[in-house]
């Protein structure tokens, strides 16, 4: 028989296999996604990498995954702790072969007090924001990882208690390649026909490592064509444009754009192309040609464009 509380379930709402659910409890929010990247902290968060990144979670305390997401929260039952309720489902997952990379309770999960954490889950997901609510003296939070041939799973339990009843927030994210092929390859003399025709050309063939300016190996056949359609054309000059999603703050995405940018004019230049025929700018998320409110949209707004300089 099912569980009363399960009857009140958000719709489309379903446990994640491999986490379950704490007994008694019920399903207030559930988001999924077939390709997102977010971070799993592994580390408390410190001051030192606040000022150095100007986020909570970060390459300093944190693996980057990507792949598909799950974010699902629950609440109740009434009378139970969210300690206790925590190491129930941690010891569930145990009992299934993940592994624990990190757990903290309270103010131990950061030295700038335990709403760091809070805030961190509320304004950083893979899946949006303001999912949870907040009592960080009463927060369990877990990170584990499950080693499976098809791809490995990363998890996060963070537990804390709303009024008389405990609130518990699952994130789960199936490491996964993205689908690569979905974005038309531009060669150079494409480049030269939207460029002829709408002054710019937005290119999708230009990828970095998550949340850096590292340009990825597999950028390679893009920076290529770029080179050839410069060399093709001489006298034109153009502005490297870095855009990126609305997932973050403002300033953050405006410096990371800027970065992203910098980088490619920084290979094309290896290359051999002369730096007075290209300019860096990051964009951020100021010009977006899709919706930021579902995948798709988001990775048609994450691009590098050439814009050519009178």
């Amino acid at each position: 028989m099912q569980n009363a509380a399960w009857a009140q379930d958000v719709a489309g709402g379903k446990d994640y296999p491999l986490i379950g659910r704490y007994d008694g409890t019920r399903m207030t929010l559930y988001k999924s996604a077939d390709y997102a990247e977010g971070w799993i902290l592994t580390k408390p968060i410190t001051s030192a990498d606040r000022r150095a990144t100007g986020k909570r979670f970060s390459a300093n305390n944190s693996i980057a995954v990507s792949g598909r997401a799950f974010r699902i929260r629950y609440e109740g039952p009434e009378g139970r702790s969210a300690l206790e309720v925590a190491r129930n489902i941690e010891q569930g997952m145990k009992a299934k072969g993940f592994e624990i990379l990190f757990g903290c309770k309270a103010g131990d999960c950061s030295d700038l007090g335990g709403s760091e954490l809070y805030f961190g889950l509320h304004d950083e997901s893979a899946l949006g924001t303001g999912d949870i609510h907040s009592n960080p003296g009463a927060q369990v939070f877990t990170a584990a990882k499950l080693v499976r041939p098809e791809g490995d799973v990363y998890a996060t339990i963070y537990a804390t208690e709303v009024g008389k009843k405990p609130e518990i927030l699952v994130d789960v994210i199936e490491t996964a390649p993205m689908e690569t092929d979905k974005i038309v390859f531009v060669d150079a003399a494409e480049m030269q026909k939207d460029i002829d025709a709408n002054g710019r050309v937005a290119l999708y063939g230009i990828l970095f490592d998550f949340d850096k300016a590292t340009i990825r190996p597999d950028s390679q056949p893009t920076l290529d064509e770029i080179v050839k359609f410069l060399n093709a054309t001489p006298s034109i000059r153009l502005i490297v444009a870095g855009h990126t999603d609305g997932k973050g703050g403002f300033d953050y995405n405006l410096d990371l754009s800027k970065r992203r940018a910098e980088a490619v004019v920084a290979a094309l230049t290896k290359a051999g192309i002369g730096a007075d025929r290209l300019k860096a700018f990051g964009v951020g998320m100021a010009a977006p040609v899709a919706s930021n409110d579902n995948d798709p949209g988001r990775a048609k707004n994450r691009r590098v464009e050439l814009v050519k300089m009178e």
